[in-house]
Parts: C-alpha cells; structure tokens; sequence
C-alpha cells in the first residue's frame, strides 16, 4: 500500500473514532448545561502552554470538541515523554497543565501536576525561595482542581497532605483535610487530622478529632490507644495551662518524658509549655531536643529556628534552610491572596 493510501486510511479511521466518540461527548455536553457542571477553559487559553507533545491529531480533536479524547492522548504522551527521558521536568509540567484545562473534571492529571510542582520539581533546587515559589504552585494546582470538583475528597486530602508533609502547617492542614470528610473517604483522614493537632500540639483539638474516629468505629484501636494517651499524659497539662500554672504543667509532661525520653509529642508538649510561660529559652531546649532527635522533625526545626530569632540568637545551620524556605512561603502565599 503506498504512503497517500495509508494516509487516508488513518484518517478514515480516526474520523470513525470521533464519529464512535460523539455520544459520549453529547452526554459529558449535557452533564455540564443541565446538572450544572462548570465549562471547561477555553480552548485558547489551553494553546497558550505551546507544548511539545501537540500533535495535529490532539489539535484536530481539541478544535473538535472531543476535549476528553484529546486530554486521554495528550496523558498518554506525558507518560510517554516521561519515561523515554523525552522533553525536560518543565515540558512535562506544561503538558500535566494543558491536560487539567482540556478535561478539568479528570482528576489524575490535578493531583500529579501538583505532586510535580511540590514534590518532583522542588528537589530539583536548593534555593528556598524557589522552593517556596514550587509549592505554592503546587498549592494553587489543587486549589484549581477543588474549585472544578467540589464534591469530591480526593483533591481536599491531597491538599491537606501537601500542607502537613511538605509544608507543614498543621491548621491549614487540618481544615483542608477536615473538608475531604464532607464526602465518601477512607477512614485514615480523621487519623491524619488528629495527628495534625498532635504535632503543634493542640491536644484538646487532637482528642475532638480520635473521640470521632471511635464514634465513626468502635474497633478503631489506634485511634483508641491514642485518646488514653492523650487523656493520661498531655490533658493534665493542658488544663493546667489554661490555669496559668505552667510550672505544675511542666512537672505533669516531665514525668512520662523520664520513661520516654525521646518522645516526640512530649518534647513537643513540653516546648509548647514553656512557649506559653514565655520562658523562651527553655522552650527552646525542648523543641532543640525534638529536632535533634528525630531528623525528619521539621516543625522542630522551624520552631528552633523561629525561637533564636525571637531571642536574637544565631539560627543553627540545620534550621536556617527550612526557616527560610518556610518564610518566603508565606510571603509567596500572601501575595497570592492579596491578588486573589
């Protein structure tokens, strides 16, 4: 067969595609004007990434209204690229971002684009302030994707999972999570927000949060073992807290602390203690502690590194990097809502 006849027979073929696709596509068209989904962005705006991988095909069934047939492919590409080693991390991200805008209902493309930016891309530099930068995109990724699905708690854990292991703001992390349960989940979120409170720690919110677990499952034996916890070795505390008393405070933690030294919610509860005494350094000993014993403990870190700065001492060098990075975050972040 020669080449014009192959040709044509491709394109007899692909046409036959769309013609076989047009049903379906009907159907999502109608999804949108009657259930009252949003519309897609416009294709115009989608064209503006100019990637490597828009193929005429892509092209001809974009401009023909097969938006979903043209994401699948132009997915499909992305992987390809991926894994051939083809294109650079930013022309995969251009790719993962013109497939959110041509099918904004598909949520895989969402969550990895965001896991590109906050994950993949974000070692790819040492620079905090870049790094700042990746996560905030990363951030403003599955914001998008919430605002186009809704009423799904995929995004909103995702979210909630960015802020408490890559970003560590544990109330931030805490509300989005707190929305993902709104809807059908896995019965490990509650778990992650309880654990969110535990590590600033907010041990009445922490116990709010296990106390619905067992009422959602009595056979939750994590969620069990942790309110005894919790009610025995860091209520006390708190209450006393409350009472001003936080010398008697630090005598309730320090008692578990002799048997576990290394603990890390009792380091934590201890430095949160004396935070609230205003003995800052003191403080400072325990969170110092937190963040040399387990070296993963960021928050420790940050908060080491926000203590000497309160106190107008050197930020050890351990510190100083992700005090940085934490800070312009919340620059980029602030910026980002005053424009919003």
């Amino acid at each position: 067969m020669s080449r014009s006849a192959q040709k044509l027979v491709a394109w007899i073929v692909l046409i036959g595609v769309f013609i076989g696709l047009q049903p379906l596509n009907d159907a999502l068209s109608y999804n949108r004007l009657v259930l009252g989904y949003a519309r897609p962005t416009p294709v115009t705006k989608v064209l503006q990434f100019d990637a490597p991988a828009m193929t005429g095909i892509i092209v001809g069934a974009m401009m023909g209204g097969f938006r979903e047939v043209a994401a699948s492919m132009l997915w499909m590409k992305t992987h390809s690229m991926w894994h051939s080693g083809e294109g650079t991390k930013w022309d995969h991200l251009s790719l993962m971002r013109m497939t959110t805008l041509l099918d904004p209902h598909w949520l895989e493309p969402w969550r990895i684009t965001a896991w590109h930016c906050a994950y993949n891309l974000y070692v790819e530099t040492d620079d905090p302030k870049e790094q700042a930068r990746l996560l905030d995109m990363g951030v403003n990724v599955l914001k998008e994707g919430i605002s186009w699905n809704p009423d799904r708690f995929e995004l909103y854990f995702e979210l909630g999972w960015t802020y408490f292991d890559k970003i560590r703001d544990y109330p931030e992390a805490a509300r989005w999570l707190a929305a993902a349960v709104r809807f059908e989940h896995p019965e490990h979120i509650e778990r992650l927000i309880a654990h969110a409170w535990e590590r600033l720690p907010d041990m009445e919110k922490a116990l709010m949060w296990y106390d619905y677990c067992i009422k959602r499952r009595p056979s939750d034996h994590t969620a069990k073992g942790a309110t005894i916890t919790i009610r025995e070795r860091y209520m006390p505390a708190e209450r006393l807290v409350q009472q001003r008393r936080y010398d008697e405070a630090a005598e309730a933690v320090q008692q578990y602390l002799l048997v576990y030294p290394t603990s890390t919610l009792g380091l934590h509860m201890m430095g949160y203690v004396y935070e609230q005494a205003h003995d800052y350094e003191k403080a400072l000993e325990y969170w110092s502690l937190a963040a040399e014993t387990l070296a993963l403990n960021h928050y420790a870190r940050y908060k080491v590194a926000e203590l000497c700065e309160r106190l107008g001492w050197p930020v050890p060098e351990y510190a100083s990097h992700i005090y940085m990075r934490e800070q312009e975050l919340r620059k980029e972040m602030a910026v980002t809502h005053e424009v919003n």
